[in-house]
């Protein structure tokens, strides 16, 4: 299995200090998080364009891209504001997605879950919460960048500017920061027309 974007953009220790990847962490199923996190997450929040820019830039020396993708204290009117980062944000929603995937082993016989003598699986509901959780702290990260990114919109062409202040509006068919989260139930109300 070749990972597409982890340990290109994402490596084990960009994890460290967010969630607890440990050294024995099943790391094809992080890839697998990885890659779906970018591709359910980090693209309905950013637009695919600007995210394949942003791809492009990942390892740019330009001050601009530097202060995009790492975490770090910006001035703007005066006042000093947190730009969580782009890297971060993927980070927490990988990880978000790798709490319920690693649960899981995929076998002959259908998917199981991981149990040995010397443990007790943690039950899906505490697994679920726990991802929601990181979920959370993405989209709160998010909204960080999003608030730097909507300050600083002229240095980043590319940057749909879904709900910024004052200038707002999509400039193309973006889900304006809207992600995917493809776990849990939803409910509907249905009428009938009887």
């Amino acid at each position: 299995m070749e990972c597409q974007h982890y340990n290109k953009y994402l490596f084990p220790r960009d994890f460290d200090c967010i969630g607890d990847v440990a050294v024995h962490c099943d790391l094809k199923k992080l890839c697998i998080a990885v890659d779906e996190a970018l591709q359910f997450d980090i693209i309905p929040l950013f637009c695919y364009d600007f995210v394949k820019e942003i791809l492009e830039n990942f390892d740019s020396e330009e001050e601009k891209w530097k202060r995009l993708l790492g975490c770090g204290s910006y001035e703007w009117n005066g006042r000093s504001y947190l730009n969580m980062g782009f890297k971060r944000v993927w980070v927490y929603y990988s990880y978000a997605r790798y709490l319920l995937i690693n649960q899981m082993n995929d076998t002959a016989n259908g998917t199981v879950r991981k149990n040995n003598e010397f443990s007790l699986p943690t039950p899906l509901k505490e697994v679920t919460d726990f991802s929601n959780k990181y979920r959370s702290m993405g989209r709160e990260a998010y909204e960080s960048v999003k608030e730097y990114l909507c300050r600083v919109r002229e240095d980043y062409e590319k940057f749909d500017d879904c709900g910024c202040p004052k200038v707002c509006g999509c400039k193309g068919a973006c889900s304006c920061g809207k992600t995917k989260k493809l776990t849990g139930v939803r409910f509907k109300t249905i009428s009938g027309g009887f």
